[in-house]
């Protein structure tokens, strides 16, 4: 069953969906182009505010023209076998997916010597993840997967939700949760920005920004990564609730998620003044009051086009910060 989520996720599997056939056709001199998607989900989703259907990565990839030769979608039971049977429902005999169940941190050595003898390939792996699922070991070994002579790295596209972590460290299960994110960023260090935050050196926004930024210059000095962005989706009160970072060592790769990122950003403010319109009408709706429009009429218009509201900007060193030498205390 399709499950229902807000106008933020829907931006960001529309710049998934312009994405990949781009990179795809960037890459069409090779006869062989790999997907992977470290934590897939469901086939299809809801808009929560719209109620209108869209697809979810694996259909977005399956769909993707210039399409890719070989993909490998990993998830947890029991939403692996669901995945595998609307899959091989909506795309019979094609051989070119597998879906891989269990967790993609203990799977990943299997999926990717299975791709080895394709690992010169162009690959694209996402990781959309809801907090901090994902291990630094795991990133470390998707990046260092693809094997060329030109030392050109599997481009990595990941969720990342400063916001999720801040809530985490504090809720019930505190001590696991914090092991958990210092899983993914391969160690403790990702602790001094929280409690800079609590000792009031940082406000949100900056707390935000330096935790997003530390898995930045992880990607760029740790692994290599030539290029890394970011772009923040914020919810209906202006609060980012999770960024997208991307990294790839292609300038052609650089140059199209910019544009796709700034797309994002331009589309973003008149679909949270659809989304809040749909919700008016639907609270409306349900005192019995008659609206003015149905929601199929509250269309997106893009009214920002042609303006840049999104900018590339440069990660910098966290240890120069005056807080990054105290110690986090937890």
């Amino acid at each position: 069953m399709a499950r229902e989520w807000s106008y933020w996720t829907r931006n960001k599997l529309e710049i998934l969906a312009g994405y990949l056939p781009a990179f795809n056709r960037a890459s069409q001199t090779s006869r062989e182009r790999i997907y992977l998607d470290l934590m897939a989900g469901q086939p299809e989703n809801i808009d929560r505010d719209m109620g209108e259907k869209f697809d979810g990565s694996s259909l977005i990839a399956m769909k993707a023209d210039p399409p890719f030769t070989r993909l490998r979608f990993c998830e947890l039971n029991p939403l692996a076998s669901e995945l595998d049977v609307a899959l091989r429902t909506r795309f019979p005999g094609d051989g070119r997916y597998r879906v891989v169940a269990g967790d993609s941190n203990v799977t990943i050595d299997e999926t990717l010597a299975e791709l080895g003898p394709w690992r010169w390939a162009p690959t694209f792996a996402f990781i959309d993840q809801q907090a901090a699922e994902v291990h630094w070991e795991t990133i470390n070994k998707v990046a260092a997967f693809r094997q060329n002579p030109r030392n050109l790295k599997t481009e990595l596209w990941m969720l990342m939700s400063p916001t999720m972590i801040a809530r985490g460290v504090k809720g019930t299960n505190a001590e696991l949760f914090i092991e958990q994110v210092t899983r993914m960023y391969g160690d403790a260090d990702w602790k001094r920005i929280p409690a800079a935050r609590w000792r009031h050196h940082l406000t949100a926004p900056a707390y935000r920004a330096e935790m997003v930024n530390l898995m930045r210059v992880k990607l760029e000095y740790e692994l290599g990564y030539k290029y890394s962005h970011r772009i923040p989706m914020q919810m209906h009160n202006k609060v980012t609730i999770f960024d997208m970072v991307f990294a790839t060592d292609h300038w052609a790769g650089d140059a199209i998620m910019c544009h796709l990122y700034n797309r994002a950003a331009q589309k973003e403010p008149e679909m949270m003044r659809q989304a809040k319109s749909a919700k008016q009408q639907k609270e409306s709706e349900d005192r019995g009051e008659m609206g003015l429009f149905s929601v199929g009429e509250l269309a997106v218009q893009d009214s920002n086009a042609g303006q840049i509201l999104w900018a590339p900007s440069p990660t910098w060193d966290p240890r120069a910060r005056g807080w990054w030498s105290e110690d986090p205390g937890f």
